[in-house]
């Protein structure tokens, strides 16, 4: 008798508590003799949270619990969310881009590097995918899909098609003004002049000394980026760098700098993106 008072005070707290119900709950009521019934009403209170996992029933069958009480419980027990197969872009572009956002890089410095590299992106509904599952922000989806040239195809299924739009051709001669050649050493000074674009070559020419002159080709080219400092809202460019295929690098500084202005180096920019949109644009240097 004292028995069966001591099993219904037990079940009439977990009810009247509505609490959580765990392994060893279930087990102590089992082990002193509380009726099916009872238990399975405690298990069944939607007013009770069931603190276990589908490997917890295991050890309930094990001790002997009655299958209907194993049963009450797995019926409450949330399903485990199964674990999303990673998806494979069709792009495989879309993998550094990726790795870029994760390695905690701002999304207007990302914005910027898309923009500045000049290359168009046909995203499929796996791209899409892939982008939302790795978690890119719509503002870089939207970048991307912005960038899109009709009949263009990237990835796997690329094909060769005409780009509508073919690139302007650069003009005899095209004088860049207002830029200072930087200097990499401390002794030898920076020095102000302009850049001449000839064709497929820049031409430095120095302000104050023709034997500074100097000019490469712009197919020679390894890479080109800007340097810019991390404004609100968006970054100010103020540097263009060559890198020459194993050979020296070249950076130009806006000459108006100081005073807040770039135009002589986004004018520059833009001229090498409307008559070469294949160069190797790379991603830019950002000072806090």
């Amino acid at each position: 008798m004292r028995r069966f008072f001591i099993v219904s005070a037990l079940l009439a707290a977990v009810v009247a508590g509505a609490e959580e119900i765990t392994v060893n709950s279930i087990l102590s009521a089992h082990k002193m003799g509380a009726p099916v019934d009872g238990i399975l009403a405690t298990v069944q209170n939607p007013l009770n949270t069931i603190n276990m996992g589908l490997g917890d029933l295991a050890t309930l069958r094990n001790a002997g619990v009655p299958e209907a009480v194993v049963a009450a419980l797995q019926a409450r027990i949330p399903a485990p969310t199964p674990t999303p197969v990673p998806l494979h872009p069709d792009d495989p572009r879309l993998v550094d881009l990726v790795k870029l956002i994760k390695s905690g890089l701002s999304e207007s410095i990302v914005a910027e590097q898309l923009k500045q590299s000049g290359q168009s992106y046909n995203l499929s509904v796996n791209d899409l995918l892939y982008l939302k599952q790795n978690g890119v922000q719509e503002s870089i989806i939207g970048a991307l899909m912005a960038s899109a040239r009709p009949g263009v195809q990237t990835g796997p299924a690329t094909v060769t098609a005409p780009v509508a739009g073919a690139p302007a051709t650069p003009p005899e001669e095209l004088a860049y003004d207002g830029l200072v050649l930087q200097k990499a050493t401390f002794l030898r000074k920076n020095r102000p002049g302009k850049l001449i674009l000839r064709g497929e070559s820049l031409s430095w020419v120095d302000g104050t000394d023709p034997r500074e002159n100097f000019e490469f080709q712009i197919g020679g080219l390894e890479k080109v980026w800007m340097t810019c400092q991390a404004r609100t809202p968006e970054n100010f460019c103020y540097q263009i760098s060559f890198q020459i295929v194993k050979g020296a690098r070249y950076k130009f500084q806006d000459m108006g700098r100081e005073t807040g202005s770039n135009a002589a180096v986004l004018k520059l920019q833009e001229g090498l993106r409307t008559y070469f949109p294949q160069l190797p644009f790379g991603a830019p240097d950002i000072e806090k």
